[in-house]
């Protein structure tokens, strides 16, 4: 073999193995870097006849990369969103009704109930009166506060709504964009940039990620019925818009390009969309049903009571209550407490018998077959129900992610012993082809020394 076939190889396996360092430095300078997955040169396509034929890094480097880990970190990321904005929320809504407390609706009631229970032991007393009506007052502004409460919440809830999906568009057109570029150019920084804005959009709202074989992504939402968010260089983006003359803030949800905003289920933005849609309005129709009840039977009794001075008919709670906004002790009461009745008979002012079954209203089953107390017990319940699952839930998903995100690190992680074991390889190597070259080289010196 002529001595100056030895150059050629020699050259070929100093550029590779110099490739092979650069590959291994740059994962260690990644070394922290969550969204970088980790990069192998593949040696012997750089010392192979065709390798000239490379046209991007892909035909050269390996990325150390499972696809179904990935996959599955993305889809369980979606239940990982949810219960984590499910925990945070219902925990601010359980803190709205304050109970157990002395300015919860549950002690307010109690001191409603008992003000009619003094009241009948002195049917006659002004004073008691004033304080029945005090007491109703009270009643009335915790619970045009509590529903306030509500209110203001789904209102944050819903600007959260507006904000997430503003996140969800931007991260849309990142992806988008990536797309656009991999085509022609594609390159591991990109799949790293994409990979992460995945990922991030996977704990936001749940989806279904594909890729084709010219590296190209396909996202889509939704079950059994799916909406395409990203397809090449097509996006979906979502709008959100508020009605500004409604008397609760309302978000409405939709897509650009059409699709149900219904396929959102899961996400941070699928909590969201459940808490502003479902779970306030239902808890502010429980709270319109309770105070509904309450001025109901309340007038039911009284206005067939006699005050001091034998009128009747007088209702102690607006007779027009059909909700929280609505429910007020009756103006003309606030104005004169001695207009409140206590007794079942004009020949009896005193005998107390209307205060006494006020009083007693609250152990009747009046509400659902309930009692109010316990209707009221069983809405605060609800709320510490989700609390306590949401957490459970959260809690869970974050173990079932880190054993996930475990398993991807052992593949796609770096690890700086292995990648210094490497880096010394690759420098042996890499001196090992310099000498051949000094060898051959001093070979053809002493050849032409000869001639």
């Amino acid at each position: 073999m002529p001595i100056s076939n030895l150059l050629g190889p020699s050259i070929a396996a100093l550029s590779a193995y110099q490739a092979a360092i650069n590959t291994t430095s740059r994962n260690i300078s990644n070394v922290d870097n969550p969204n970088y997955v980790r990069r192998r040169t593949d040696v012997g396509s750089l010392l192979s006849p065709i390798s000239g034929l490379a046209f991007n890094e892909k035909d050269t480097i390996n990325r150390l990369d499972s696809g179904f880990i990935q996959n599955q970190i993305w889809y369980k990321n979606q239940f990982l969103g949810k219960h984590e904005s499910d925990e945070l929320i219902y925990s601010q809504i359980e803190s709205l009704y304050n109970e157990p407390g002395e300015s919860g609706i549950a002690s307010i009631m109690d001191g409603f109930w008992n003000a009619w229970s003094d009241l009948a032991n002195d049917p006659e007393s002004n004073t008691a009166k004033s304080i029945v009506k005090d007491k109703g007052v009270l009643l009335t502004n915790t619970f045009h506060q509590v529903s306030t409460d509500f209110k203001n919440m789904q209102t944050q809830v819903g600007n959260e709504i507006v904000d997430t999906i503003s996140t969800i568009n931007n991260l849309l057109g990142q992806i988008k964009s990536i797309n656009e570029k991999v085509g022609a150019n594609y390159s591991y920084d990109l799949a790293d940039s994409r990979d992460s804005a995945i990922s991030q959009l996977s704990k936001l709202i749940n989806i279904d990620v594909s890729e084709n074989t010219d590296n190209v992504v396909s996202i889509t939402t939704g079950g059994d019925v799916l909406v395409p968010l990203v397809n090449g260089d097509f996006v979906n983006e979502l709008t959100a818009t508020s009605d500004p003359y409604a008397e609760t803030f309302n978000v409405t949800v939709s897509f650009s390009e059409g699709g149900s905003i219904g396929a959102v289920t899961g996400g941070t933005l699928g909590s969201l969309l459940d808490i502003h849609n479902d779970s306030i309005p239902g808890y502010l129709d429980q709270l319109d049903t309770l105070a509904v009840g309450i001025a109901d039977s309340v007038n039911d009794i009284h206005k067939l009571g006699y005050n001091l001075d034998d009128v009747t008919g007088t209702n102690f709670f607006n007779p027009t209550v059909d909700s929280v906004g609505s429910f007020s002790v009756n103006d003309d009461i606030v104005a004169d407490p001695t207009l409140i009745a206590t007794s079942s008979n004009p020949s009896e002012a005193g005998n107390g018998e209307v205060a006494a079954d006020l009083a007693d209203l609250q152990f009747g089953y009046n509400l659902q077959k309930q009692k109010f107390s316990d209707f009221y017990s069983s809405m605060v319940s609800q709320v510490g129900s989700k609390v306590q699952e949401a957490r459970f839930l959260h809690s869970s998903q974050d173990m079932v992610m880190k054993s996930l995100q475990n398993q991807r690190d052992s593949i796609s992680g770096v690890s700086i012993d292995e990648e210094m074991t490497n880096l010394i390889k690759y420098e042996q190597a890499y001196q090992a082809s310099s000498r051949m070259i000094a060898v051959a080289d001093e070979l053809i010196k002493s050849v032409l020394a000869l001639i």
